[in-house]
């Protein structure tokens, strides 16, 4: 089994598009999994370990968007051709980009 640079490229690029798409979800989820892994550090060890749990919390809301974007990529992959998927995956970042600052400056503007 090989790896394919291109292809790995490709899921991260559309991971970091999807997470900039739904940031205000990933905000969200990185909330309730901290949360989470505070409880458990609680649990086990009986004191106050936020610094770990807000790091589990951020590792671990990346992984639906690492699968998110791994089936985009893969769809491409089928639909369009090898050489498409990296294409397309830095326009959704470049467009995704562009959203998130133009939502967090509408956000500024409203408050």
């Amino acid at each position: 089994m090989t790896f394919d640079p291109a292809w790995i490229s490709g899921i991260f690029l559309w991971a970091l598009a999807l997470y900039l798409m739904f940031s205000p979800l990933a905000v969200r989820l990185v909330g309730v999994l901290e949360r989470q892994a505070i409880g458990w550090l609680d649990a086990a060890n009986r004191k106050n370990t936020a610094g770990p749990a807000e790091l589990y919390g951020s590792v671990v809301s990346i992984v639906p968007f690492i699968l998110a974007g791994g089936l985009c990529n893969y769809l491409l992959d089928i639909g369009l051709g090898h050489s498409w998927t990296l294409s397309f995956g830095i326009i959704a970042c470049m467009g995704s980009g562009v959203y998130e600052l133009g939502r967090r400056d509408g956000q500024a503007n409203q408050d």
